[in-house]
């Protein structure tokens, strides 16, 4: 059988109190950057895993159809109708369900852009790992400061509420491609389109939040 898989971004939210003074400045987490919100209507959890596969593989099937993918005699059409059968023996309205799978993701899609009113203008110290957007032989003064390794290179990248665009006060040598560090500046709540250079190619990544940094620290935990 044809398996696709869908993953999708589940978050917890916390608000962050506000500062005024760098003297005065708050460790923050990433949760921080994510507003308060009322905790997602997700019908799938009362599903049990097999459920849940077969639901991920009809509706990765789905969107193969809806971009052109499949011929009328690809073998994907026969594991959806075979899907199909078994959720209904199940007793489960399939189209019922993926209705409401296309409701989550448009309330996902619209809370990972959602922001922290509280932070815009706030000066913080944020850890992370540093993706440089610039390598020069003086150092870096813009990066992409993201929570967990790998992020943006050859994988989905975060959220836009969960990537900050950092431009330096004073350049910063970077030793390894995420690095992890503690950024001290003022954040600011500003969305932007950075290019990001791989190897192979160049992405355009989305940032909800801006921080100039004035201090550049090693992580230590």
């Amino acid at each position: 059988m044809s398996i696709v898989r869908f993953t999708a971004f589940f978050l917890t939210f916390i608000l962050a109190p506000p500062t005024n003074a760098l003297d005065n400045k708050h460790n923050i987490k990433w949760d921080n950057l994510v507003p308060q919100m009322a905790p997602l209507d997700n019908p799938f959890t009362a599903l049990t895993m097999d459920q849940r596969t077969d639901f991920e593989i009809l509706i990765g099937i789905r969107d193969m159809k809806r971009r052109g993918f499949l011929s009328e005699v690809d073998e994907a059409l026969e594991d959806e109708t075979e899907i199909r059968e078994r959720l209904n023996r199940q007793g489960l309205n399939v189209d019922d369900y993926i209705i409401e799978y296309s409701r989550l993701e448009q309330e996902i899609i619209k809370r990972n852009k959602m922001t922290n009113a509280e932070l815009d203008g706030q000066i913080v110290r944020l850890p992370g790992y540093a993706l440089p957007l610039e390598h020069k032989d003086t150092g870096v003064k813009e990066l992409l400061l993201v929570p967990y390794v790998g992020a943006c290179i050859h994988v989905p990248p975060p959220p836009a509420n969960q990537i900050v665009y950092v431009t330096l006060k004073d350049a910063y040598t970077s030793t390894n491609l995420y690095e992890p560090v503690w950024i001290t500046g003022r954040m600011t709540i500003e969305t932007t389109n950075q290019s990001l250079t791989y190897v192979d190619g160049t992405a355009g990544i989305d940032t909800a939040y801006t921080l100039k940094g004035d201090k550049v620290e090693p992580y230590e935990n």
